[in-house]
Formats: C-alpha cells, sequence, structure tokens
C-alpha cells in the first residue's frame, strides 16, 4: 500500500520502515513504554493544517501497533455539509481516493470536518470492523463515530462516545541536536531570561487590530524590562503578513523577530527547549498547549471578543439534538477555554504577575478508552 508523508509537517523525529513501523530515535514506539500491539493497524488522515496533524500523530504514537499516514488532498466538494457527504469519498481527489484501499485498519483518527466523511466510508468498507476516532468537531452525527474527543472550546454535547479535555493532545516537538545547537548559538547573545512570544492570527469573533497591536507591545516591552531579558517574535502559520513586524516596531528591549513563517527553518521547536518563560496569543489552542506542556511560565495576551457575537451552547436541550445528529454546532470558544485555565492557575495574564504550577493534562481517561476499542 503507498503511502504519503502529512502535509505541511515536518516529522524529522519519525522514521518509518517501509512506511509502517513507526520509529523515534532509532527506537519503536515501544521505546515510549508503550506495549506493541503487533497485530494492530492504526491510520492516520492528515491534510494540509500542521496543528490537527500533529494531534492526530501524537495520539497514533500513544496507540503504539502498525502505524500508516495518508497525506489527503480535496476537492471542491469538502466545502458541502458533512450531513450531505455522509460516509465518502468524494470530496477526495481521484488520486487520494486510490490510495486508501484493503486491507482495512483496525483504527482511523483524523482530525477537523474533512476526515469525518472519509473515516465513515472506512469503518463502512471494512464491515464495522475499524474504529473510526475524531479529534475536534466532526460536523456530522456523533453517534457514527466510536469516540470523539474535543476541548471544551467546541461545546459539544455530553454522551458517552464524547470525551471533553482540558487541553489537546500535544505534541512533545522534540528537536534534534543539531538544530538545538544551531539555534542556541545564534542566541547565546541575548539577555536571559529569554522570553518566547508566540503568535498566532486571530479571526472572527476575537480581535487583534490596530489597539490590540499597540496594547501588546506595551506589554511585552514591560515584561521584558522588569524580567531584564529578551524576546523572540515567533509567528504561526496564521499569522498575517507583517503582523509581527508591526509589535516589533514598537518594542524598545532586546528582541529577535521571526515574523515570517518559514516551515524550513522555524525556531519554534527550538524555542519549547531553549526558551526560559513564554506568551502567547490567545487564539490558538495548540499553541497553548505545546507551551504549558513544557513545564515553564506561560503568559497569555488576551485578545478581545467582538461584541456583535452569539454564543450558544450545545450541552443541553434541542441545541444538544442538533449538535448530536450534525445539523448545527455551536460557535468555536476559545475565550471559554483560556477562562478555565487561567482559573485554574496552568497559566497568568499577560501583566498580572504569574507563579505556574506543575500541570499534567488529563488524558488518562481517552488513552484507556482508545487502547480498549482498538483490542475489542
Amino acid at each position: 500500500m503507498a503511502s504519503h508523508p502529512p502535509l505541511d509537517v515536518d516529522y524529522r523525529d519519525f522514521s518509518f520502515d517501509g512506511l509502517s513501523k513507526v520509529t523515534h530515535d532509532n527506537r519503536s514506539v515501544s521505546g515510549y513504554g508503550i506495549a506493541m500491539l503487533q497485530k494492530k493497524t492504526v491510520w492516520v488522515l492528515q491534510g494540509a493544517r500542521v496543528g490537527d496533524n500533529a494531534q492526530a500523530m501524537e495520539l497514533a504514537l500513544m496507540m503504539g501497533g502498525e502505524l500508516k499516514t495518508f497525506g489527503l488532498k480535496f476537492n471542491a466538494l469538502h466545502h458541502f455539509p458533512n450531513v450531505a457527504l455522509g460516509a465518502s469519498v468524494a470530496s477526495l481527489t481521484k488520486r487520494s481516493r486510490s490510495e486508501l484501499r484493503a486491507p482495512w485498519p483496525d483504527m482511523v483518527i483524523g482530525t477537523g470536518k474533512r476526515m469525518a466523511p472519509i473515516a465513515r466510508w472506512i469503518k463502512n468498507k471494512s464491515g464495522g470492523h475499524t474504529k473510526i476516532i475524531h479529534l475536534g468537531r466532526p460536523r456530522a452525527r456523533l453517534s457514527a463515530f466510536d469516540l470523539v474527543i474535543a476541548t471544551r472550546q467546541y461545546g459539544l454535547p455530553s454522551d458517552s462516545n464524547v470525551i471533553t479535555l482540558d487541553l489537546p493532545f500535544a505534541s512533545s516537538h522534540k528537536v534534534d541536536a543539531v538544530e538545538l545547537e544551531k539555534w542556541r548559538e545564534l542566541w547565546h547573545d541575548l539577555p536571559k531570561p529569554l522570553i518566547g512570544v508566540a503568535i498566532g492570527g486571530a479571526k472572527y469573533p476575537l480581535r487583534f487590530g490596530s489597539a490590540e497591536i499597540s496594547a501588546f507591545a506595551t506589554a511585552l516591552n514591560d515584561l521584558a524590562l522588569q524580567a531584564a531579558g529578551s524576546l523572540l517574535l515567533i509567528a504561526s502559520p496564521r499569522t498575517k503578513p507583517l503582523l509581527v513586524d508591526r509589535i516589533a516596531t514598537m518594542l524598545t528591549v532586546p528582541h529577535l523577530n521571526y515574523g515570517n513563517f518559514d516551515k524550513t527553518n522555524n525556531p519554534y521547536r527550538a524555542a519549547l527547549s531553549l526558551c526560559d518563560r513564554f506568551v502567547v496569543t490567545s487564539d490558538s489552542v495548540s499553541m497553548i498547549g505545546d507551551l504549558i506542556n513544557c513545564g515553564k511560565p506561560v503568559e497569555v495576551f488576551k485578545l478581545p471578543v467582538a461584541k456583535l457575537w452569539v454564543r450558544w451552547s450545545a450541552r443541553k436541550g434541542l441545541a444538544a439534538w442538533f449538535s448530536r445528529n450534525g445539523y448545527l454546532q455551536p460557535p468555536r470558544d476559545v475565550s471559554l477555554l483560556v477562562r478555565q485555565l487561567i482559573d485554574d492557575g496552568s497559566i497568568g495574564v499577560l501583566g498580572a504577575g504569574f507563579q505556574p504550577k506543575p500541570y499534567k493534562p488529563a488524558h488518562d481517561e481517552a488513552i484507556a478508552r482508545l487502547k480498549e476499542l482498538l483490542n475489542s
């Protein structure tokens, strides 16, 4: 079976033996302390979103077994509602459709709207044998999936096959020694502590306009001055062009600007290891999860929410029925998740001062359920 590496993701930490068994740093997955499930096969469906791909890959690695990845490409039909697409590969390009064929796996892991119809089609083709796991909102009938794992920002109804997490599964983002030393040398002369600033790309209902840019720069200046340190400004794939440059022009403290995202020369992974503390904008749950899992102080710059934005919950009542059946989904509410993390002391608010407490993601239930499904 032909497999292809996922799109837009640098998986140099992972090597593939015959595009099936995964190793990490020349060790099998069992090197993580996970018992290998030699006769079980896990497929990972991946697309163009870096964060989605990393989450699915991290979860698959926790499962062990024989792992295969498929970098899927889609045609215009992916814009159709999943309720209309059903269990189908109609939204895939011809080449991607041809790559999905028997023998069918024991488990499929996918993330985001586009992967839901594909995973359901695979389950049907396997005669119901394949267990399908979806991360985030499937935007389809929830009962069609063996397990849906989502964070609070999505507001999904409570069901027996739905697990709600505080934070997503975060990749370790390990960087090899040569690359780490390159960045260490580049940053050697910067005043310490080194403060990594992860900057996202807010979209409605969050605002990141001129007023927010000015306030952010002022808060960063104050933080670096107080700490007598320096800033690393690091853009994400979703950061708008020139946004980081505008912030940098307002800074009076030592800093380096990595505002033009370059996946081939991206300091993000090295910064997770080398920075002493972090600041992150409140729009990116995946970056917040990455930084918290480093075990270092994390402060968030809270982007304001637009006044003309209707919030509603699908936790109960008629709204829950519509959500369970894939007809309507509540709006993504990142601010809800950020407020919870602030309230429980996992992150601080930029400018307010913060002493972090050790954080351990509560993922045990989800992992246990997944292993039970894989072995059933």
